[in-house]
C-alpha cells in the first residue's frame, strides 16, 4: 500500500509502453507490462543494490526496502517477473536510492510511469521533477495545506 508522502511509479520496459495502444490511468501501476519482456539478468542482485530486501507473505512478491519508506516491489509469475513497482519517501530524499533506481532502469531499458500516467526518463532532471510536482511532495512539504484541499467547502446557510 502506498502512503501519502510516497510517488509510487511502474518500472515499464521500452518495448511494452510503445506496444500498448491505451492504458487506463488506473491500471498503469497494475499492469503486468513485464509479462512479454525480459527482467534484466541478475535483477534481484541488481535490485538489492537499491535497497535492503523487504519480507513479503507472497512468494510471488518480492520487495526491496521499506512499507513506509522508499521500496521497489516485483510480482511475479512462475518465477518470471511479470510486474515492477517503485514507492519514493518524499518526507526524506534518498540520493543513493535515487540513483540506483534510475540505474536499474536504464540498465533495464525501462521508463518509470508514475501513478497518474506520467512518463518519466530515468535521469535525474525527470525524476526530480516528477517527484516535485507529486501530490506526495505537496504533502510532505505542507501537510496542512495539503488535507484542508480535502475539506468540504463550508455552507453559509447553516
Amino acid at each position: 500500500m502506498t502512503q501519502v508522502w510516497q510517488v509510487e511509479f511502474a518500472i515499464v520496459p521500452r518495448r511494452a509502453l510503445a506496444a500498448q495502444a491505451h492504458v487506463p490511468l488506473q491500471r498503469v501501476i497494475d499492469t503486468n507490462w513485464w509479462s512479454a519482456e525480459l527482467a534484466p539478468a541478475g535483477y534481484t542482485q541488481q535490485l538489492g543494490a537499491v535497497a535492503a530486501p523487504g519480507r513479503s507473505s507472497d512468494a510471488e512478491h518480492q520487495t526491496w526496502g521499506s512499507d513506509d519508506g522508499n521500496r521497489v516491489d516485483v510480482w511475479s509469475e512462475g518465477g518470471k517477473p511479470t510486474r515492477m513497482t517503485a514507492c519514493v519517501d518524499v518526507r526524506r530524499l534518498d540520493a543513493k536510492f535515487a540513483a540506483m533506481l534510475l540505474q536499474f532502469a536504464r540498465i533495464a531499458n525501462a521508463v518509470l510511469v508514475r501513478r497518474d500516467g506520467i512518463v518519466v526518463e530515468p535521469v535525474v532532471g525527470a525524476f526530480g521533477g516528477a517527484l516535485r510536482t507529486s501530490q506526495a511532495w505537496q504533502y510532505a512539504s505542507d501537510p496542512a495545506s495539503h488535507f484542508a484541499s480535502y475539506a468540504q467547502p463550508e455552507d453559509d446557510d447553516q
